[in-house]
């Protein structure tokens, strides 16, 4: 793609607030006069990324990821600097009127195939459910109360009782061997049949809505038919990866600030109908580390609504598990009558639906309730049994009112008082801690220090910038020259400098922006002499020579020409001169 000129992307970054930028990605809370988040680029398990509305930059002080709001979107969105700008340029509203036409998105030509065959056949079904062989499927949706509008958001669709599809994918080249390991075509003996017959078709989409499998449900009421077919896992289907809906809910959640998860595709749809768009589904399977990664990029406020028997009982406590594990704390649904939500709408009505979303159960007292339901209350070992499990919920609760009431409940529950129950428990709540930035490192010499803090002012004084220009040959640490010959360029280009205006400058370059902030972090005076920059450069030529000194000796040590020891010797000596000048 052809880059974007630095005045123009300058100018779309001063028409932004990278705030409200991250803000759509990431929950934000204020602290002061800085905003703080879960940081998506390590596994953070609380808010260390600060967000700065005055420096219009961010910085996580544990992994060291920082940047402008381009190299946010960037490396949150695994795309290219040029991407990322005309993409912040977009949310603001901005045409930027410039050649992205050429844009070139990573093509993963090996796979290509069978997104298009999915494709083929998503738009095949499609065109049949419109047909007049469609009929009675969109009779049963409409009974199912789908109407015309979900139909067509979800791309549901008819597969016929013959093998068409297999016959329009052969002529359009598919190697019959490629559509029989995606599941879309069988084979017996030679006779290459459809593998979706007679069903109604729901699209399975990636995670950017490609579709990549399918879910047939009957609606003719066949007795001896199951009644889903879905996709076999292929090359581009593993469930485990997979979130259902998850193109359409990302920025649903995150204006919304909260994602809901249910089981089924059905659930999404269904809630759907009613208003509830942030939500996904995870396609039957126990969530997996990848899924609980994947929400937490969507929202760190997660609604469990598994189905309301007791294998979704079950399969809450286990994604309870892994979303323990990243840090997130989900509240859960539970739905009586052992109903899915897509029944419990049907059957109950959307009203009795929301009275649930509107009080849903802390982790904390759902695991309280589901070992209650366990515990005969009249046996005292039971009681106490209970209660040593329940000990460990406390442990886990960081919120001091929310410990105290739950404590009650339990005292309550138990007839054990409050003091006693206290008393068992090792970890009580603490106040929360600040933040300590990991990224500085105390442990360097004075002549690195000499290099960081001459950075430091070069970054917000043109005096630095001269004296380096005129004094200073090299610096010893590779990072701090390059970053140093950079702050030479935008100066000698622009004119002025500033750390914000200087970042953009690095583009893409992560390694020296992250290095770059840090440096403009350090607990320096903002105001220095001629004197004290003097002073750096200085200790720094020190430190070229104490190199070099150390270089000579190694030399001097393997050298065996005599000639050419003395002269290692002589260039020693007026090295040891320079040093003690």
């Amino acid at each position: 793609m052809e880059k974007i000129p630095y005045d123009l992307v300058l100018d779309i970054q001063r028409k932004v607030n990278i705030v409200d930028v991250i803000g759509e990605y990431l929950p934000l809370e204020r602290r002061g006069k800085n905003y703080f988040a879960i940081c998506p680029f390590h596994d953070d398990h609380n808010p260390s990324m600060s967000i700065s509305s005055e420096k219009q930059i961010y910085t996580c002080f544990v992994c060291g990821a920082s940047g402008n709001v381009f190299n946010f979107v960037m490396n949150y969105e695994n795309i290219s600097f040029t991407e990322a700008v005309s993409k912040v340029a977009k949310k603001a509203g901005i045409d930027i009127n410039y050649h992205d036409t050429k844009k070139v998105y990573k093509k993963d030509d090996e796979n290509d195939k069978y997104y298009k065959m999915f494709d083929i056949t998503s738009k095949y079904y499609q065109n049949n459910l419109k047909s007049v062989y469609g009929k009675k499927a969109i009779q049963y949706l409409n009974q199912r109360n789908l109407d015309g509008n979900v139909i067509k958001e979800f791309e549901i669709g008819l597969s016929m009782n013959d093998n068409n599809l297999s016959k329009i994918l052969k002529n359009k080249g598919y190697d019959v061997n490629d559509l029989i390991d995606v599941g879309l075509c069988g084979k017996k003996d030679k006779y290459i049949y459809d593998v979706f017959r007679n069903r109604i078709m729901f699209p399975l989409y990636n995670l950017n809505g490609q579709v990549i499998g399918f879910s047939g449900r009957i609606y003719n009421n066949e007795e001896n038919e199951s009644k889903y077919v879905n996709s076999k896992e292929s090359v581009i289907f593993k469930k485990g990866s997979v979130l259902y809906n998850y193109h359409r809910a990302l920025n649903e959640a995150r204006e919304k600030h909260q994602i809901i998860i249910v089981e089924g595709f059905m659930d999404v749809i269904r809630l759907f109908t009613i208003g509830v768009k942030n939500v996904v589904a995870t396609m039957g399977t126990a969530i997996t580390k990848n899924h609980a990664s994947l929400i937490k990029r969507m929202s760190k406020n997660v609604i469990l609504c598994f189905d309301g028997d007791k294998a979704g009982e079950k399969a809450t406590l286990s994604a309870l598990e892994q979303f323990e594990k990243i840090g997130l704390s989900p509240k859960i649904i539970r739905l009586e009558d052992d109903l899915d939500p897509d029944d419990y709408v049907v059957k109950k009505g959307k009203d009795a639906f929301f009275t649930h979303f509107a009080n849903p159960l802390s982790d904390v007292l759902f695991k309280l309730d589901v070992d209650k339901k366990n515990t005969n209350f009249n046996d005292y070992k039971e009681v106490s049994n209970y209660l040593n499990l329940a000990v460990k919920e406390l442990e886990k609760i960081d919120d001091k009112v929310i410990y105290e009431l739950t404590l009650k409940d339990l005292s309550k529950q138990t007839g054990v008082d409050v003091s006693t129950i206290n008393e068992m428990v090792s970890n009580k709540p603490k106040k929360v801690t600040n933040i300590i930035d990991k990224r500085i490192i105390s442990n360097k010499d004075k002549y690195t220090k000499a290099e960081e803090y001459l950075i430091y002012y070069m970054l917000r004084n043109k005096d630095a910038i001269y004296l380096y220009q005129n004094k200073v040959s090299y610096l010893k640490d590779k990072r701090l020259s390059r970053i140093a010959m950079e702050i030479l360029e935008f100066y000698e280009r622009n004119k002025y400098i500033n750390t914000t205006d200087f970042t953009i400058f690095l583009e893409d370059k992560t390694e020296l922006i992250n290095e770059v902030l840090r440096i403009d972090e350090l607990n320096l005076p903002l105001e220095v002499s001629t004197d004290v920059l003097n002073d750096y450069i200085k200790t720094i030529d020190e430190g070229i020579i104490k190199k070099e000194i150390e270089k000579v000796k190694e030399k001097i040590k393997t050298e065996t020409n005599v000639a050419k020891k003395i002269a290692l010797l002589e260039k020693l000596r007026n090295l040891k001169k320079k040093e003690c000048k």
